[in-house]
């Protein structure tokens, strides 16, 4: 009977690490009132002082105001287990190929993958360069030949092909570095370049060679821009050292190293997707909102496909966040403490609408189609050849004919509202062919609010007006 018991306990013990790190974490129902674990189970070792299974859920004094979104986010989402069930499961996990499932870094279908998005990295493969935001990037890996100096990568390419000449455009291995590399560390002719990443031993900042590339290779732009030669039999070992194996410290090719200090000593990287007690600071949030203090954000706004959260399920969200220890073990079933939370003051809230205040153009209607819309019609997928995310979106409306409509009708006609085949579709009009929009993943077809089908009215009466 032993042994069911030791394999449990391995299991738990391996899930606890593997969430955090190295220190225990544990994800429980709202329910969950276990004690923590004070011995291992059988077949399980550890010294004074070792893990809990079980983080013990901590309860949080009630909010008492009289602030609506506060007592909408306390009623409907008390803990971090409703908060995931009902807003982050339902928004950002349901649909293959456009929300976080086990094929979209991060994955946040269940519990256990919530908590592990805790302090864990942005994501950086945004698959073009554009859509890394500067302040993901990590510290690149370094380069060096022989006993020389070694220098920061910021992002290399592989431009195929094959020529006699030698310039800044041909074909080889391009890497581009953080700073120029001196003719003295430089190879002159055919050279062995060792790739080198640090990493952190018993507190003690080591490096460690895990790749080499012997070629000919070329000096440009003062050092700043370094190309090696690159044999037809090499193109495969190249193309996996380019994809995979190196760390670049500037991958959107700015010339703005998230990782390292800019001219006022300040590193401003990488930062987490949520980052404990800091809200602001955590990409997750900043991809919901579309910028991390101020800043833009690259990318389209999150979620994709399915509503936008609402200014509760947003503060539910950022108390949650706030409210996570820096370290040490985190219970999902732990009550979000609205009362203390910096987010539940009034004057916070309209910062917390993540559709914007306005009824304009720019700062509510291109983002209302943006957080409904944009999951099936972004540039990278374009459902039936119409994209709403982007800066050519606006003229495209007034410009355009729907070519689905019988009638031929534009998709925004300035100052009628019945005559614009993009309102038509988002009320559900008789008159129009096919679905209504926007499709919910999870329920089919849905509306939009009340309040976000009269600001676009508006907007279109008014004139449309950018």
């Amino acid at each position: 009977m032993k042994q069911p018991t030791r394999r449990l306990g391995r299991l738990a013990l391996a899930l606890s690490f593997a969430l955090s790190g190295g220190a225990a974490v544990a994800c429980s129902s709202e329910a969950d009132t276990s004690p923590l674990t004070a011995e291992p189970p059988d077949g399980l070792e550890w010294g004074e002082g070792g893990p809990s299974f079980l983080a013990e859920a901590r309860e949080a004094e009630a909010y008492t105001g009289d602030d609506p979104q506060v007592l909408e986010a306390q009623e409907r989402l008390p803990t971090g287990s409703s908060l995931h069930s009902e807003v982050i499961l339902r928004s950002c996990g349901p649909l293959g190929g456009v929300c976080h499932n086990r094929k979209e870094y991060p994955d946040l279908r269940t519990p256990a993958n919530f908590l592990a998005a805790i302090n864990a990295p942005c994501n950086i493969q945004s698959g073009t360069p554009e859509g890394v935001f500067d302040r993901c990037e990590r510290t690149g890996d370094r380069i060096r030949w022989g006993e020389n100096r070694s220098y920061e990568i910021g992002w290399m390419e592989a431009i195929p092909g094959e020529s006699d000449e030698v310039g800044p455009e041909m074909p080889g291995l391009h890497i581009h570095l953080g700073d120029p590399v001196s003719e003295e560390d430089f190879p002159r002719y055919y050279s062995t370049a060792v790739f080198e990443r640090a990493f952190v031993d018993d507190g003690e900042v080591n490096t460690i060679g895990y790749a080499t590339y012997s070629e000919n290779w070329h000096r440009f732009d003062e050092g700043r821009h370094i190309v090696a030669n690159v044999p037809g039999y090499r193109v495969d070992e190249v193309s996996r050292l380019v994809s995979f194996g190196v760390e670049q410290g500037d991958l959107n090719r700015n010339g703005i190293y998230g990782a390292r200090p800019d001219e006022n000593g300040e590193i401003t990287g990488p930062v987490k997707l949520l980052s404990p007690g800091d809200p602001e600071e955590s990409y997750l949030i900043a991809r919901l909102r579309g910028h991390m203090q101020g800043e833009p954000v690259p990318g389209t706004r999150m979620p994709l496909a399915n509503p936008p959260f609402s200014v509760a399920e947003m503060l539910a969200l950022f108390c949650f966040v706030e409210g996570l220890p820096e370290s040490g073990q985190v219970n999902l079933g732990s009550d979000i403490d609205y009362k203390n939370c910096s987010y539940s003051d009034p004057a916070t809230h309209d910062a917390l609408a993540v559709e914007g205040a306005g009824q304009g153009w720019s700062d509510r209607v291109s983002l209302l189609l943006e957080s409904n819309c944009g999951g099936c019609h972004s540039a990278e997928r374009a459902e039936g050849d119409l994209v709403l995310v982007g800066s050519q979106v606006y003229d495209f409306l007034l410009d355009t004919a729907s070519p689905t409509d019988l009638l031929g009708r534009p998709f925004v006609t300035p100052g009628d509202p019945s005559s614009s085949y993009l309102y038509l579709k988002l009320i559900h009009d008789p008159s129009i062919e096919g679905k209504g929009m926007p499709i919910d993943p999870l329920a089919g077809v849905r509306t939009l609010g009340s309040e976000e089908l009269a600001d676009i009215e508006a907007w279109i009466i008014a004139g449309a007006t950018r």
